[in-house]
């Protein structure tokens, strides 16, 4: 599935007391998320609207303005079924230094996360 998101991010947010990335994709009304609160080793992810579910690690690359994450069939299944994204964030210039600390913090200790920026 590809994205063409704006981005909200953060390392530690004081109201949900968790890290989290969220993109949003206006135009298909469409979210993707992850987050983890400091106290646990999973990781969850949230898809179209509500739609979670929570792994010990994934495959989620950064490279420029793009982040690309692949699940296995289970985790898709879990979810809504789509193993690839492509999520483009519009604003990821102004966004770029929080958006990667917020992934390396939700990926912490964690081997899934590889980023090229």
């Amino acid at each position: 599935m590809e994205l063409h998101t704006v981005a909200s991010a953060s390392v530690f947010d004081d109201h949900y007391q968790m890290a989290y990335l969220y993109c949003f994709d206006k135009q298909k009304n469409y979210c993707f998320s992850l987050s983890r609160f400091p106290s646990e080793e999973e990781i969850e992810i949230m898809v179209s609207d509500q739609i979670n579910h929570k792994v010990t690690d994934l495959s989620v690359e950064l490279r420029g303005g793009t982040i690309s994450v692949c699940f296995d069939r289970i985790t898709a299944t879990k979810l809504d079924g789509e193993m690839n994204y492509q999520i483009h964030i519009q604003d990821f210039d102004d966004r770029k230094t929080v958006i990667l600390a917020a992934l390396q913090k939700i990926f912490e200790g964690k081997t899934g996360f590889r980023f090229f920026v």
